[in-house]
């Protein structure tokens, strides 16, 4: 039984790893290329890249982080995001539909990340699947939501809303946050928001710089860290 656990868990784990290295291109070719049918290539030599320079993780670290035509150094955030997505997915049951839904939620979350990290913006169009998604899954349990449930979605929800009103935050925060309160339940996205508020203001103190951070990169830090723990 250990043997095919591991099995499974090293299979979720490249699964992981492959789809956050597509989220890595869905960024890079948002705008001018297609994202999903054509070849990948180096972006300083153009070169194509053969299946054995595309497997996540194991090709970054068998090329030493390098190009194998033009040695340009690969961004290191790449095996780092792919190192992410893959213990990300390393607890879904793919066979099950309730975690597939959560797969696909959590594969956008990954994608609204990286925009939000390389751009401090994402567009708002990929809210739609989702939203979608909430809308013909959890439907019924948000009209059946408790006393307890509402007190804990509103008032974050107006403190946000609130926060977006005065610049503090951006509105894509609050979109996020409502996101995970919907799917998951108000308790779990008020946890993540804690962990993830704990981790930005650490890396704040840590850097000591008088920058502007993109939250969302935290909020799904965050988010992984609950599912890896339930």
């Amino acid at each position: 039984m250990e043997g095919i656990l591991l099995i499974y868990l090293l299979t979720n784990f490249f699964i992981g790893s492959c789809i956050a290295s597509h989220a890595c291109v869905i960024y890079d070719r948002y705008s001018n290329d297609d994202m999903i049918l054509s070849r990948s290539y180096c972006k300083n030599c153009n070169n194509m890249l053969n299946l054995l320079d595309e497997i996540p993780i194991i090709s970054y670290l068998f090329l030493k982080g390098k190009c194998r035509y033009c040695k340009n150094n690969i961004s290191a955030e790449l095996f780092l995001t792919e190192l992410i997505g893959g213990f990300t997915f390393i607890k879904i049951d793919f066979s099950s539909y309730n975690e597939l839904t959560t797969a696909i939620m959590i594969s956008v979350l990954l994608i609204i990340a990286i925009f939000d990290y390389k751009d401090k913006e994402f567009p708002t169009i990929l809210l739609l699947t989702p939203f979608c998604i909430i809308l013909f899954t959890k439907i019924n349990i948000i009209q059946n939501y408790s006393i307890v449930d509402l007190v804990e979605l509103v008032p974050i929800t107006i403190l946000l809303i609130t926060l977006v009103s005065k610049q503090k935050i951006g509105s894509g925060d609050l979109f996020i946050y409502l996101l995970i309160a919907l799917y998951f339940n108000p308790s779990f996205a008020n946890s993540t928001f804690l962990i993830a508020s704990i981790l930005l203001i650490a890396h704040y103190i840590f850097k000591k710089q008088n920058i502007t951070f993109p939250f969302i990169p935290y909020i799904f830090i965050a988010t992984v860290f609950q599912l890896l723990l339930e």
